[in-house]
């Protein structure tokens, strides 16, 4: 019955959602007849050829010099852009992220999504969480307002803060002891890549909903060259520089990006004056690549990153649990400063069509320092409004080195074609932290009066040392990968990888030191059919592991939690068209949850014999409708049920996770019409719903269910873009969750206006 049930309330939810992809997928269709031959030339050539097409034009426009026969005349370099790089506007065709291998998306047997930097310009994305807000399968925002610049998220219902961080198909996954992880500046990328479900068969450890690979933007044949300025409300104020250059012979290219942020946000502190809390943030990323063959491409990349906020959106409950519009940090106290790093290489060589090598390097590292006051609950006999505060401070360090080497053959056997990955990772993490809570001298921090708040008080920073802690993470892995293609239609994709970890944790108050020893194996199998139409059903089981720090009742160290996933889908991409249609199914399952030891009657032990299952379907539609006109359309239905647990709450959902989120965007470029004066005009829109979600384990509490609308407008003409956007267009006042006693308020309708030129 309960099975029934579940099934009904599935098929509802898709019959509810259907409207968003009938309505593309028809016009799509039918619009694709007398557009497709036109695109197919410009969207379905290989990289190569668009490269040697422009070459031999050039070269029959231009009458070649004279040589001497002594003269030795050395083979031209030209510069080819990556398969995968291949973007049509909201579209890109090719991922390397599930793979590591140059794939079309349509043959890979999983959930990958593609937001493209026509995407992040047309929508003005402000911050890394704002990407992904029209991609399913990902919940962002579930504590609100973020100015800090932390990236919480969710895939398919699992964190994916930390674990779900990667940065061009390496790690950037490491996390500190507390506030301590990698965050991206979004002007700097190129790309995104989603690919949900589990993945550490080619990517080592990582929680079960998936991973998120930012690209970022590198040398090309093609040098950008623009400077852009932004002006928002909050008196956001940012200029940005992207600009390259290549030599004659195109062997030598060099990129710049750089953006500088001085921001006020919606963080307003009642009575204050009118204060708020503040942003500011420095980038500046510069690459270069050399191809001193024309089988070699290296290319060297390096950032730096500083960001500077104040506190985020965190509200007070009142005593009853009501909501309340008071901040518990103060604008003069809570400061949250982070300084980061990375320098990484990346090389690539051909030694013929057969054997590809290539070797991924970054180090990575971050210094922090953070402050803030916490709610210790309301004086309900002196003062029933007002709430004790705590205060905490923290110096934290955290590095990162990871190494990727692997071989890449194309090898036919008869009728069956092979592409085999033969590979080896080394990822290390290293942190630090010391952390601070309340004073030597016994100063207790003022509390906050919910009905006649102070701020801008005198609080000293904490200097009362509670812990102070190293820890060290050592995984090496070694993985094989073979997609086999069978008659052009058949593609078989098999994977495994083993991997040993070792982890060191320091106590350097106590004088105690822990370690670890883990050693796990993964593995991946897909099977997809390619029809002549452009329909592609898959089928695929994937796993993935994630380490875990502590011990169990007998002093044993936790086994990493487990994720095994089963995924049935199609994707559709209509022959010569500017189109991707995908479906998935899924059953996802993580073992080894930790939950409460029966048997341990402090309350503090734990054991693994908790387990976590989501399940659902998911549906996206990218697609250009007409000529011009541009469609982002997303459907998400997950059932997140905690299925084993000592802790009193299985059978209930995690907290944070809704059950439903549906998305749309719309973008019509008015030129497109054939008038004159609208050419380089364009608008968009969009339209966001997340369903309701639970405030505590028990599924007691529940914030209700929100719709956001976005805008756009834009001139898009010669040298200058101009683009205004708005996000959550009606400002529309609402809570993304309630939790740990705060009110998590959500993102105040934000308009930012755009200024590029290109030149």
């Amino acid at each position: 019955m309960d099975i029934l049930i579940q099934h009904n309330r599935l098929i509802l939810n898709l019959k509810r959602s259907v409207f968003v992809f009938v309505l593309p997928l028809t016009v799509g269709a039918l619009a694709s007849d007398g557009h497709a031959q036109s695109q197919q030339q410009a969207i379905d050539r290989p990289a190569e050829a668009k490269t040697q097409q422009n070459k031999t034009s050039s070269e029959e426009n231009h009458t070649a010099p004279s040589v001497s026969p002594n003269t030795t005349v050395l083979p031209p370099v030209t510069v080819e852009a990556k398969a995968s790089e291949e973007v049509a506007g909201y579209v890109a065709k090719r991922s390397s992220t599930a793979t590591k291998t140059d794939t079309p998306i349509l043959e890979i047997p999983q959930s990958v999504s593609v937001v493209t930097r026509r995407e992040l310009d047309m929508r003005s994305v402000q911050n890394f969480t704002e990407a992904l807000r029209y991609v399913p399968g990902v919940t962002v925002d579930q504590f609100g307002f973020e100015g800090r610049g932390f990236e919480y998220l969710l895939m398919r219902g699992f964190n994916g803060l930390t674990t779900a961080n990667f940065r061009d198909g390496l790690s950037n996954a490491a996390q500190g002891l507390f506030f301590g992880s990698f965050i991206t500046d979004t002007y700097g990328l190129e790309r995104v890549d989603v690919l949900r479900g589990p993945s550490s068969v080619l990517f080592g450890r990582g929680d079960a909903g998936g991973i998120v690979n930012r690209v970022t933007k590198r040398p090309n044949a093609n040098p950008a060259r623009e400077i852009q300025f932004q002006y928002g409300n909050f008196d956001r104020k940012r200029i940005a520089a992207d600009v390259g250059a290549v030599s004659k012979d195109g062997s030598l290219m060099f990129r710049l990006v750089t953006s500088a942020l001085d921001s006020d946000t919606q963080v307003k502190f009642p009575g204050a004056g009118g204060d708020r809390a503040e942003n500011r943030r420095f980038y500046i990323a510069p690459s270069v690549t050399w191809r001193p063959t024309v089988d070699t491409t290296i290319t060297l990349m390096g950032d730096v990153l500083n960001n500077r906020s104040g506190a985020s959106a965190f509200l007070l409950t009142a005593p009853d649990g009501g909501f309340t519009n008071i901040q518990q940090g103060d604008p003069k106290f809570s400061r949250y400063a982070t300084n980061q790093s990375s320098f990484s290489y990346q090389i690539e060589h051909h030694f013929n069509d057969i054997l590809t090598a290539r070797q991924n390097f970054r180090y990575a590292q971050q210094s922090g320092q953070f402050r803030d006051l916490f709610s210790l609950g309301y004086n309900t006999i002196d003062q029933p409004s007002l709430a004790d505060r705590g205060t905490y401070a923290t110096k934290e360090r955290l590095s990162q080195i990871v190494l990727d080497t692997h071989l890449q053959a194309k090898v036919n056997t008869g009728p069956i074609n092979h592409t085999v990955l033969l590979g080896a990772d080394w990822n290390q993490t290293n942190a630090s932290m010391r952390y601070f809570e309340g004073y030597v001298n016994g100063f207790t921090p003022p509390g906050i009066d919910i009905l006649n708040p102070v701020y801008s008080q005198s609080i000293p920073t904490p200097d009362l040392l509670l812990t102070h802690a190293k820890q060290k993470i050592d995984q090496l892995g070694f993985y094989l990968q073979d997609q086999i293609r069978y008659d052009q239609n058949w593609i078989l994709t098999l994977s495994g990888r083993y991997d040993r970890i070792h982890s060191k944790d320091n106590d350097l108050l106590s004088v105690t030191t822990t370690r670890g020893k883990d050693s796990v194996f993964a593995g991946r199998a897909g099977l997809t059919y390619l029809f002549s139409n452009g329909i592609a059903p898959y089928v695929s089981y994937s796993q993935s592991f994630l380490p875990q720090a502590g011990f169990d009742s007998n002093n044993r160290a936790f086994d990493p939690t487990r994720g095994s996933q089963y995924e049935v889908g199609i994707k559709y991409q209509p022959v010569g068209g500017n189109s991707l249609y995908t479906m998935a199914l899924f059953d996802l399952t993580k073992t080894n949850v930790l939950t409460r030891d029966p048997n341990d009657e402090s309350g503090f032990r734990f054991v693994q014999t908790g387990e976590v299952g989501s399940r659902g379907a998911e549906l996206e539609a990218r697609t250009e409708l007409l000529h011009g006109l541009n469609f982002i359309g997303a459907f998400t239905y997950h059932e997140v049920t905690v299925t084993k647990s000592n802790d009193g709450n299985e059978g209930r959902m995690p907290v944070q996770t809704p059950t439903t989120m549906t998305s749309a965007w719309l973008d019509y470029s008015l030129g497109s019409t054939g008038i004159n004066w609208l050419q380089g005009v364009g608008i968009g829109g969009g339209v966001r719903y997340v369903g309701r979600v639970f405030n505590d384990e028990e599924n007691t509490n529940s914030t209700p269910a929100f719709t956001l609308f976005d805008a756009t407008l834009r001139y898009d003409r010669g040298p200058v873009l101009f683009t205004l956007n708005a996000s959550n267009l009606f400002n529309n006042h609402y809570l993304s969750s309630t939790f740990f006693g705060r009110n998590y308020l959500g993102t105040e309708r934000t308009v930012i206006g755009s200024m590029t030129f290109r030149f």
